[in-house]
């Protein structure tokens, strides 16, 4: 028995780990006659909703109107941009984040879980110490998320993705982020949009890492027309003389100094493992301190699950989502298979938005596989038209051998809710040339699909031939 040597351990059928998303687990087992305990040592919600995706698209949705307004000459519109009150912008955001904890706890009590507020650790095989009591299960699931890479300079008033929210005070006159992926591109895009003189500087010499080099190449060009955007840029010192920061980076060689308002770091995230005590519990993380699972989401320990950024698969909140409703039938409805993660989209919902599925190109090549690539823009759509922008565009991979979709990657407004045609015909049939049979609503914006997927199915009959 796993209370061997821990004789006043409290017995449970399931104990998760962190509150975040893997919290509707617990409630869902706890619902089903289970008895369960949640750990959680900080609010109950994860990082989702208390600083990150959720918060993050609030203010974004600030900056689209206030970027309405100061470019409403495209459409032949008069109109004169004086400012947002940023009060009642932040206010309406920390309303909101700031009742996530209760409205978790909630759903949590209610449902009949045994909520732990504090830090859990191994101290044994399966038996776990938090807050002072001692809790052993044979299913445990480990949901502790990830934190922020800890920023150089850490000692000066700079900003992370975790001291960001609440948003206080006025926003900064001026703003710098350090790091070019999901988190840096989305704040540079609220700050630029919302007025906020903007500085972007990337160690790498593209934007958004891993994005396929089109849909990349169109992001870069739009994005710096609203923030000055600086690539290949190494941060060599940073200072703050109680106003203003002055940041130096070695670019091509010459060091070059920017003196601004605020700071934000945003150069990666960490998983949430190091209190945990996971030798305890026989289970090890790999070279980048994740927590490694196979396809069932199991750890090396039978019984011992990870699910979300601690295993480091998906750091996406959806897919966190994903696994643990896979996890919701796996240990309450006895699901045997595997997870099947292969259509995993993403979205960055900066300015421009980009949304991807699948493969880019550069994968495509690097794993030798036969593709055909379509990239289109989306002027065959009149909703589309009606923007009066020119640089949207859709990038189809497609597979010279079955017509299947192999990826797909939109750069453009609503990009993140046009892709999900994508997904489901991926998800129920995948075949591009299903996109030509389907009825559109004229002239609706997902018409872009069309002439991209006319190209692909072209594109294929003609290997074929050949």
């Amino acid at each position: 028995m796993t209370t061997k040597n821990h004789e006043s351990a409290e017995t449970y059928d399931l104990i998760v780990i962190g509150g975040g998303r893997a919290s509707t687990l617990a409630i869902a087992a706890a619902k089903e006659g289970r008895k369960v305990a949640l750990i959680e040592k900080d609010r109950l919600g994860g990082a989702c909703p208390n600083r990150g995706c959720v918060p993050s698209k609030l203010l974004i949705g600030f900056a689209e109107a206030a970027r309405a307004v100061r470019h409403a000459d495209r459409h032949f519109v008069d109109a004169e941009f004086k400012g947002i009150d940023s009060q009642r912008l932040f206010q309406s955001v920390n309303d909101y984040v700031g009742g996530v904890d209760g409205r978790y706890q909630v759903r949590v009590e209610e449902s009949g879980v045994t909520l732990i507020r504090g830090e859990g650790r191994f101290i044994g095989p399966k038996v776990i110490e938090v807050a002072g009591q001692v809790l052993t299960a044979e299913e445990i699931v480990i949901g502790t998320g990830s934190y922020p890479t800890p920023p150089p300079y850490a000692e000066l008033p700079v900003w992370t993705s975790d001291n960001l929210f609440p948003l206080e005070g006025e926003p900064p006159k001026s703003m710098m982020v350090i790091g070019s992926g999901f988190i840096g591109t989305e704040m540079a895009a609220f700050f630029a949009g919302i007025g906020v003189p903007t500085s972007l500087f990337a160690r790498g010499n593209k934007l958004l890492g891993r994005a396929d080099h089109d849909v990349e190449k169109v992001f870069t060009s739009e994005f710096s027309k609203e923030v000055d955007t600086h690539l290949g840029a190494s941060l060599v010192d940073l200072t703050h003389d109680g106003q203003e920061f002055t940041a130096t980076f070695e670019i091509a060689g010459e060091k070059e100094s920017f003196t601004v308002g605020q700071v934000l770091f945003a150069i990666g995230r960490r998983p949430n493992v190091e209190a945990l005590d996971l030798e305890k519990t026989g289970i090890s993380t790999n070279s980048r301190g994740f927590i490694p699972v196979n396809d069932h989401l199991e750890t090396e320990v039978s019984g011992i699950f990870a699910t979300g950024d601690v295993n480091g698969r998906y750091m996406l909140q959806h897919a966190a989502s994903y696994e643990v409703l896979y996890l919701r039938k796996k240990l309450l409805k006895n699901l045997s298979g595997p997870i099947d993660e292969r259509q995993i989209a993403h979205a960055m919902f900066t300015h421009p938005e980009v949304a991807s599925v699948g493969h880019t190109e550069e994968s495509l090549i690097a794993a030798g596989i036969p593709y055909v690539s379509v990239l289109e823009d989306w002027l065959a759509s009149a909703r589309a038209m009606s923007t009066r922008l020119d640089y949207p565009r859709t990038k189809l991979l497609v597979s010279p051998e079955d017509y299947s979709i192999l990826g797909c990657h939109l750069v453009g407004p609503e990009a993140s809710t046009a892709i999900h045609q994508i997904l489901m015909l991926m998800h129920l049939k995948n075949d591009v040339r299903e996109l030509l049979e389907m009825i559109y609503i004229h002239p609706a914006l997902n018409e872009l699909f069309m002439p991209a997927a006319v190209q692909a199915v072209a594109k294929v009959r003609a290997m074929k031939k050949s």
